[in-house]
């Protein structure tokens, strides 16, 4: 259950925002099995003064297309599975016209106990693995 934070420059045109979204999700049910339904994410276009990357770090050359997708989502998957979400949204986003160095992924994990997808419910108190959380 992953929620997928988009932070990309404001002039990016918005088909190359909607693939770069779609690659992410698209590499999230591919390599991480996550649902093709569970699908939240939040785009963000900042104006060019108010995304700071460095240009360079590490050996890249970042241009004013450079963004940032964030993930945070249920522990458990296993370092192929991310080396194979990161290699799956870099191909997906360059296929969309993005350059491969201005694609920046960060994953973060926690626990079902961190989540509550509505109703006020804890998604870990009220979740057993493979069935749904209950409803009232």
């Amino acid at each position: 259950m992953p929620l997928a934070r988009l932070s990309v420059p404001a002039a990016v045109p918005t088909r190359k925002v909607r693939a770069l979204a779609d690659a992410v999700h698209d590499g999230l049910v591919a390599t991480c099995d996550v649902p093709p339904k569970d699908r939240f994410q939040l785009i963000t276009a900042f104006e060019a003064d108010r995304m700071i990357l460095d240009p360079t770090f590490p050996d890249l050359q970042r241009s004013a297309e450079a963004s940032i997708v964030e993930v945070l989502f249920l522990e458990g998957r296993n370092v192929a599975q991310k080396a194979a979400l990161f290699q799956h949204i870099a191909t997906a986003a360059i296929e969309a016209g993005f350059r491969g160095d201005d694609i920046m992924i960060v994953l973060s994990e926690n626990a079902p106990t961190d989540w509550s997808l509505g109703k006020g419910l804890s998604y870990g108190l009220n979740h057993e693995p493979g069935t749904k959380p209950e409803r009232e």
